[in-house]
């Protein structure tokens, strides 16, 4: 069962973009018409746009894709298509022909030229992609297409998620009131380097495709790359941030920093949604590591402790194993020393300059442990710097879903 605190509200439509969806049996032919499987957002005006992808040497072909037409055309971004399924990646030659004719599929459903639309495909790899029955089914997502269907956007996007991820900001610049609305997918294979998973945002705050990217990789530092399930980086994985640009007649806006507060936010809370949703999870952990040099040192001292299997089994037992998250803190690069790290959990002192603090007592600590939710506090004692990482308990349910993957 996934941990959310509380039931995700309903995301608000974007002015100049909508969405439908199709249900193409892309896992498998018997799944057609039994659920939605495939998404197409198209934007009514050129859109101005700007991405992160995975860092995976094996990336798949519809990463590499669009990251040349972001390069290309960022300013002319006129649909997204996605599919959920299906990675269609590790598989040849034919990965680079079956991700265009994919593209002109979605182009084609939208009504606009190839260059101008982004794809993405997620599910599993190294199988062949079914592209004849998308190709035959994708004109229930033009016929579908309208403003409020975010939520059938992000049940599309599925694979193992339990439950559809969505969110939505406004904020206030310069007397008008703009939307961010976002959707994204993961619940394995995630340990982000770049951004993670899918992710697919809109706004309709102008902002120049330049300066989304500029405003975007920061962000996603401290949201799709500051959690993980499992330790494993997707092939796959893409965010693409869209603007449509109808707030105030396209004029930019010279104040950026409501729109990327308000984008932070959106970005946090999709990515925090995936650890809620990880395979298996039954616990939500938050990382706070402070006192270090500098705040990439810092999250990656928090993603060490977050991917180490002792760790998250002790999260899963309840088990204030305080030797394990030590142990973590000892694998990272940072140059540690000993009597400088101090580790709470909660407001429960454990470790204050190296030595176990004499007030501690191991019930205190499973108290901690045995909730749904808590934070771990690490300080190491080496400069000011800090960054916090979200992440789950490995269970024996991730077993049995991973396992069971392909069957």
């Amino acid at each position: 069962m996934p941990v959310l605190s509380k039931p995700l509200n309903k995301p608000l439509p974007v002015p100049g973009f909508r969405v439908g969806s199709a249900s193409c049996g892309v896992k498998s032919a018997d799944l057609k018409g039994k659920r939605q499987d495939v998404t197409l957002i198209v934007c009514d005006v050129p859109a101005q746009a700007a991405a992160v992808f995975t860092q995976n040497t094996f990336r798949a072909a519809c990463v590499s894709f669009g990251e040349e037409t972001v390069r290309k055309h960022a300013t002319d971004i006129r649909a997204i298509v996605a599919n959920a399924g299906n990675a269609n990646a590790g598989v040849g030659e034919m990965e680079r022909v079956w991700s265009q004719q994919l593209i002109d599929l979605g182009a084609k459903a939208a009504g606009v030229d190839s260059h101008q639309v982004l794809s993405a495909s997620t599910g599993v790899i190294g199988e062949p992609f079914p592209i004849e029955r998308i190709a035959a089914t994708l004109h229930e997502a033009s016929d579908s297409l309208a403003e409020d269907n975010w939520i059938q956007a992000a049940e599309a996007i599925r694979t193992t998620d339990t439950f559809a991820k969505h969110t939505s900001r406004q904020f206030e610049a310069a007397g008008k009131t703009y939307t961010i609305t976002g959707v994204s997918k993961g619940s394995g294979m995630i340990h982000p380097n770049m951004a993670t998973m899918l992710g697919f945002i809109a706004t309709d705050a102008p902002v120049s495709a330049e300066k989304l990217q500029t405003i975007l990789i920061p962000i996603a530092d401290r949201s799709f790359n500051s959690i993980s399930v499992d330790g494993d980086t997707s092939t796959n994985d893409t965010v693409y941030v869209l603007s449509s640009g109808l707030g105030l007649g396209g004029t930019e806006l010279n104040d950026t920093s409501d729109f990327e507060q308000a984008l932070q936010e959106v970005s946090t809370e999709l990515a925090q949604l995936i650890v809620r949703d990880g395979e298996g999870v039954t616990k939500f952990v938050t990382i706070k590591v402070s006192g270090a040099e500098n705040e990439t040192q810092a999250r990656t001292l928090g993603r060490t402790i977050a991917v180490s299997p002792l760790v998250k089994t002790a999260f899963a037992g309840s088990d204030a194993n305080w030797g394990r998250i030590l142990m973590a803190i000892g694998n990272s690069d940072a140059p540690i020393k000993a009597d400088s790290v101090t580790v709470k959990a909660d407001d429960v002192l454990i470790l204050e300059h190296g030595n176990l603090h004499p007030d501690y007592k191991d019930e205190m600590g499973m108290a901690v442990f045995s909730k749904q939710e808590f934070t771990l506090f690490v300080d190491i004692g080496l400069g000011v710097a800090q960054a916090t990482v979200w992440t789950g308990d490995l269970t024996h349910e991730y077993i049995e879903i991973n396992a069971e993957y392909r069957t």
